[in-house]
């Protein structure tokens, strides 16, 4: 079967598919699965969540800290039926995390200095793929007949903007990601049975093969009382031409955790692995690693200069098996985890003459917020507000901390001293302004979320620097 990528296209990432492994409309008996109905009409569903954790607690240097997180992602999927046993599912994804962290002296009930850590990152992906019903996976031993993944394309877009504002030390980085790719499976990768029960195991692999390309535009700026450094603005690029395998581990437990109901429809609670060169979002879409801005910042271009960060982990993928009108995939539970990362900037400069006594930005790394996700069956349009949300910072839910972390008012007096100021307020207004990827189905729904940033809120606490003290301030050995 010729598969209905755009031109433009190219490639993206990977495996993206692996989740949209939501079971097709399976009968409750052994019997085999009925076949799809082909035609033209398209079958569109959502789920996702928009949510605000507040946290404290004494950092590993000994200072207090309080802070807020707004976690969210928000999924449209779009099914069309191509013949009786073979279907195209779209999917449209975003995810956000505005994590914001002050730090006290002496502490945070009646503070004489503080310092703030703000952490905003998102990230867009528009994904498609074809399936098969006629794939096969290995069920508690057993051979048996499941939902497969032939190909599919992904792009992704994402940006990331840190923020450390001590009394006399600030760091900045700005960060854009973007990715095209597409992988292609030697026989059908099986995702989930087609009489999907409780309690089962099963596995699958498949070979691939992956092709397409990646870029990262990135600047970082630190001043303190020592010194000041800058690295960047810079761009790096990369191919995503590889092979190997993909291996799928998979299981429905019995008992309380083994499912969940939503508005009184139950679904079924599965664990889904996806074991390759992939990081899987939602069980089915795959993004290259390279331009992971929810992972280990370890191997990034711009190392250990983040002063903040989020890693996200799917628990659950809630599988409704018995869905009469598309693929039985309704909602997914992630875990988030944000950290305050408190680089020492004399270890990270670039090759060549440097700074020699240029101090560290802050001492130690605070796991600040760990929180489960759970991203439950809304509207379309729902969807859509939570990803505008999620984008811009604005109109978000009522209960989910009214918009983003925001950037404090003090960050204007950081760009003023900075050498490339005008560099910097570049990047930082270029960050709102990725081109939205293209949806295949854009008639059907907005193609995501314009991404215009709202104005810094100079009315927060903070907004104003206060003046320096005669001497060092009290966090010093934090900032």
């Amino acid at each position: 079967m010729k598969v209905r990528l755009s031109a433009s296209g190219a490639a993206i990432v990977i495996v993206s598919a692996l989740v949209l492994v939501t079971v097709l409309p399976a009968a409750a008996s052994a019997a085999p699965t009925a076949d799809l109905t082909p035609g033209s009409t398209y079958t569109l569903w959502a789920y996702g969540v928009v949510q605000t954790v507040t946290f404290s607690g004494t950092s590993s240097s000994h200072y207090t800290y309080e802070g807020s997180a707004i976690y969210g992602y928000s999924v449209i999927l779009n099914q069309t039926n191509l013949t009786s046993t073979e279907f195209e599912l779209s999917a449209n994804r975003t995810m956000a995390v505005d994590l914001q962290v002050t730090y006290c002296y002496p502490d945070c009930r009646a503070p004489t200095v503080t310092a703030t850590v703000v952490h905003d990152a998102w990230e867009s992906v528009d994904a498609w793929a074809n399936f098969t019903t006629e794939a096969n996976v290995s069920e508690n031993g057993q051979n048996v007949s499941a939902i497969g993944l032939l190909n599919s394309h992904t792009t992704v877009h994402g940006s990331l903007v840190d923020l450390a504002n001590g009394l006399v030390r600030d760091a900045f980085l700005d960060a854009n990601v973007s990715a095209d790719a597409s992988v292609t499976f030697a026989t059908p990768l099986g995702l989930l049975p087609n009489e999907l029960t409780a309690p089962s195991n099963w596995t699958s692999s498949s070979a691939f093969m992956a092709s397409g390309s990646w870029s990262i535009g990135y600047h970082y700026h630190y001043s303190g009382p020592k010194g000041s450094v800058d690295i960047g603005p810079s761009s790096v690029s990369g191919d995503l031409q590889s092979s190997g395998n993909v291996s799928v581990l998979g299981g429905v437990s019995v008992g309380p955790g083994g499912s969940v109901s939503f508005g009184g429809v139950p679904y079924l609670n599965v664990s889904l692995t996806i074991i390759g060169p992939f990081v899987a979002r939602e069980g089915f879409i795959l993004v290259p690693e390279d331009v992971d801005l929810f992972g280990s910042s370890a191997s990034s271009p711009w190392g250990s200069n983040d002063t903040g960060g989020a890693t996200v982990q799917m628990t659950s993928l809630y599988v409704r098996p018995d869905d009469p009108a598309h693929l039985g995939i309704g909602g997914s539970e992630w875990l988030y985890a944000s950290s305050a990362i408190n680089p020492a900037v004399n270890s990270v400069l670039p090759a060549g003459p440097s700074l020699p006594n240029v101090d560290e930005v802050a001492a130690d790394s605070d796991q600040v917020s760990t929180a489960p996700v759970q991203g439950t069956p809304v509207s379309v349009a729902q969807a859509q507000s939570y990803q505008n949300c999620l984008l811009s910072g604005v109109a978000c839910p009522s209960g989910s901390g009214g918009g983003r972390a925001g950037v404090p008012g003090v960050f204007l007096g950081i760009v003023a001293v900075v050498i490339v100021a005008v560099v910097a307020t570049v990047l930082v207004t270029e960050r709102r302004r990725l081109p939205p990827p293209s949806y295949p189905n854009a008639l059907l729904y907005p193609p995501g979320a314009t991404a215009s940033a709202a104005p810094p809120d100079s009315t927060r606490s903070g907004g104003v620097r206060r003046p320096p003290p005669a001497e060092d301030d009290p966090l010093s050995n934090l900032w």
